[in-house]
C-alpha cells in the first residue's frame, strides 16, 4: 500500500518511521502538498489543522472521490480535531441519539 501523509514537521516523524511518504506543509502550502500526495497513493492522510487551508471544495471532493482514499487524521499536538465520523455516520443512517 502506498500512504501518504500532509503533516507538520512534528507529526512527520512517526508516519516516515512507519514507511509512509510524507509531504511537509504549513497554512500557505497544504493545498499543493496536498494534490501531490493525492497522486500515486492508495491512503492519504491529511492533519485537520491542514486540512482547514485546502479549499473546501477540492476537500470534499478527495473525501468523496476513491482512490485514493483520504482521511483527515488529528495532528501530534491535537491542536485542530477532526470530525466525529461515528457521529456524522449515525446522523446519516437515523441512528443519532
Amino acid at each position: 500500500m502506498n500512504l501518504a501523509v500532509v503533516a507538520d514537521e512534528l507529526t512527520a516523524v512517526g508516519w516516515r518511521l512507519a514507511g509512509a511518504r510524507v509531504l511537509l506543509a504549513d497554512a500557505r502550502n497544504a493545498a499543493d502538498a496536498f494534490r501531490t500526495a493525492r497522486h500515486g497513493a492508495d491512503l492519504v492522510l491529511i492533519t485537520a489543522e491542514l486540512a482547514a487551508s485546502v479549499p473546501a471544495p477540492q476537500l470534499q471532493d478527495a473525501l468523496h472521490a476513491c482512490p485514493p482514499l483520504v482521511l483527515v487524521i488529528a495532528d501530534l499536538r491535537r491542536a485542530r480535531e477532526p470530525a466525529d465520523i461515528e457521529e456524522q455516520t449515525r446522523r446519516a443512517l437515523g441512528v443519532a441519539v
